[in-house]
């Protein structure tokens, strides 16, 4: 009876015992788009940041859109090969190595009036400019500040020396290259279409440049890093382009233009002094018209030693996304300098490489690396005060380059909209030799 007693005494001390008013809730780590709602995060916020850049990209060479004209390559190889060889074209090399995603885009265009041409490639190579900064802003780089990558994608898209790489199609490649570079080291995510869009990426480049040569051990720096099962996937999506290369490669290689290279350490000071780390700071107008000759100034000299400072301290301290970026880019740079092509064959190419502008493609990726380590350097606390100081210091040279260089020389006017309509009206049969720029030409048989 007793015990029955304090049975139900205990029992009312319970229903009256007072409830907590906030019960503590299981914590839940979501990481960045794991939930697959949204393919870039923000769809409205990502509109809006590819309009702002698209209106930078234009405001930077107006002609590219409101008078487009092919560039080089652009009619003579991509656009001509397209037109006068249909889909055989794809497959064809050009400098002992394929180019499909940059075909494909000329392919795409025939779709529209040759006088639309030049345009429609045009704003496909804006396009692919643009996706970098889409998805450095996206939540799968939400670990760095948003102020910070807003900074640098003014940067990226404000660029100095960068001419050669600016709304062509010509210059895919190199945007390509970077796109899927920022993919690979953003976060991984499991939503389906960033993979997806990931994996189309991938492919292009890997069929598009000798750029997967080096893609590729990035890939596998990751994926042995972070043991992501995406990562894996990344790597195995760039081997079968990468045989595909390197089989080109070696059935064509006889085929490429060969030119003495002239190497020395004299032209690597240089070419890093006067080509890389000056004008990413200064602009190229500014250096072209203070630094000239082949031999290495003292300027081009301590420009050389800083810059190679500033990745060697970043490669020593920094994140591990940043130390691939850099070892990534310069291997680009030390691949294309193993065999470039600047200029007439009858001179040595590393003396064109000392000529302010001159095959500025090249400095494009190890520019941008360098200008991302002194945005560390500068933006980290913990960082001893000297170095943030140095890299402050260094920054605020860069708007004098990007007011420098901001505005590129519209390219001649050939009256290209005139020839095509030529053209379109000829006969079947008629062949027409059409002016593009520089001074170069295409050739089309109307079918």
């Amino acid at each position: 009876m007793t015990s029955l007693m304090a049975m139900r005494r205990k029992n009312r001390q319970r229903k009256n015992k007072p409830m907590a008013a906030n019960p503590p809730r299981a914590s839940v780590v979501v990481r960045p788009d794991a939930t697959g709602s949204s393919f870039i995060g923000g769809v409205g916020f990502q509109v809006v940041v590819f309009l702002i850049a698209f209106l930078i990209v234009c405001s930077r060479r107006p002609d590219a859109v409101l008078n487009a004209q092919f560039w080089a390559e652009d009619g003579m190889m991509w656009y001509a090969g397209a037109y006068n060889l249909g889909l055989r074209s794809v497959l064809m090399q050009q400098g002992s190595y394929l180019h499909v995603s940059t075909r494909l885009v000329a392919l795409f265009s025939l779709l529209f009036p040759l006088s639309a041409a030049p345009l429609v490639t045009n704003l496909c190579a804006i396009t692919v400019k643009i996706l970098p900064v889409n998805v450095f802003l996206s939540s799968r780089f939400s670990q760095i500040g948003l102020r910070t990558r807003l900074l640098a994608s003014f940067v990226y898209l404000a660029l100095p020396n960068s001419h050669e790489v600016h709304a062509n199609f010509t210059a895919i490649q190199w945007h390509l290259a970077l796109l899927a570079c920022v993919l690979m080291l953003a976060e991984p995510a499991a939503a389906w279409g960033w993979r997806f869009f990931t994996g189309v990426v991938l492919v292009m480049i890997s069929l598009d440049a000798a750029i997967v040569f080096l893609l590729v051990p990035l890939a596998a720096a990751l994926w042995w890093k972070r043991r992501e099962p995406g990562d894996a996937t990344n790597f195995a999506l760039l081997l079968p382009g990468a045989a595909i290369q390197a089989f080109t490669v070696l059935l064509t290689w006889q085929s490429r233009q060969v030119a003495p290279n002239g190497a020395s350490f004299g032209r690597l000071v240089t070419i890093l002094g006067r080509q890389i780390f000056l004008p990413s700071l200064l602009g190229l107008n500014t250096v072209s018209t203070t630094l000239r000759g082949e031999t290495a100034t003292l300027t081009e000299t301590i420009a050389a030693a800083m810059g190679l400072a500033v990745l060697s301290y970043t490669l020593f301290r920094g994140p591990l996304r940043l130390k691939l970026l850099i070892l990534f880019t310069f291997s680009v740079l030390a691949l294309c300098l193993a065999r470039p092509l600047a200029g007439t064959l009858e001179r040595e190419q590393w003396d064109w490489l000392c000529v302010p502008g001159c095959g500025n493609r090249y400095y494009f990726l190890p520019m941008l690396a360098f200008l991302a380590s002194l945005l560390w350097m500068a933006s980290q606390s913990a960082s001893p005060h000297v170095m943030r100081y140095f890299a402050v210091v260094l920054l605020l040279l860069l708007p004098i380059g990007i007011y420098r260089d901001w505005r590129y020389p519209a390219y001649k006017d050939y009256h290209f909209r005139e020839y095509a309509e030529q053209f379109e009206h000829a006969p079947a049969g008629t062949k027409m030799i059409i002016p593009i720029n520089p001074d170069w030409s295409m050739e089309l048989t109307k079918r």
